[in-house]
């Protein structure tokens, strides 16, 4: 299945709520040794915790806040991967089993550097070479996890800033600026 293909199998997109909400382009680092403290969003920005605040020493990540750096940031994905062997009555799409959120305690794959196909972004227009950051606020397309707010956004409404430059924009819908926004780190050092 293409990343690209409307989940209702009519190859016609409207919107990325459908979408994966992080793809991965171009891998860098990225490990799977560590739990979610709360409800995680796979393509929201996580940060880490001394591993003394797991009761079995297991490194936690937590969502970004407005005082944490672009320099702490990681980018969280779900472990589970396609194909998940979820059949029953209310099976699920690949990508909606890719985008469920991660409950407190469950392992988050937590992505250090690379490029990135993102789709939980403020519907805007983004320019090659601009920065983009997390807005603790942002506005998520339609269709995106509502366990809580925040979306990448233009650094100017940001509160963590200059996570990534954009490489590329692909708007979906003209008319509510939804689309896919293919970035590369540039917040972490090394």
């Amino acid at each position: 299945m293409s990343y690209f293909n409307d989940p209702d199998g009519d190859n016609t997109l409207d919107g990325v709520g459908d979408l994966l909400n992080v793809n991965v382009v171009h891998p860098g680092s990225k490990w799977s040794d560590a739990k979610a403290s709360g409800t995680v969003t796979p393509g929201e920005p996580v940060i880490e915790i001394a591993s003394g605040a797991s009761p079995d020493s297991t490194l936690v990540l937590r969502r970004a806040e407005g005082s944490d750096t672009a320099a702490m940031v990681l980018l969280a994905e779900r472990v589970v991967d396609i194909p998940d062997p979820n059949n029953g009555p209310n099976s699920l799409s690949p990508n909606a089993v890719k985008n469920q959120d991660i409950p407190a305690g469950e392992w988050v794959m937590r992505l250090y550097d690379g490029t990135f196909d993102l789709t939980l972004v403020s519907p805007d227009t983004y320019k090659v070479g601009e920065k983009v950051g997390w807005d603790l606020n942002g506005a998520r397309p339609s269709g995106k996890s509502s366990a809580h707010e925040g979306a990448w956004a233009k650094d100017a409404k940001a509160d963590v800033k200059s996570v990534f430059k954009v490489v590329r924009w692909r708007e979906i819908n003209s008319t509510t600026h939804e689309g896919i926004l293919t970035v590369q780190f540039i917040g972490r050092a090394g």
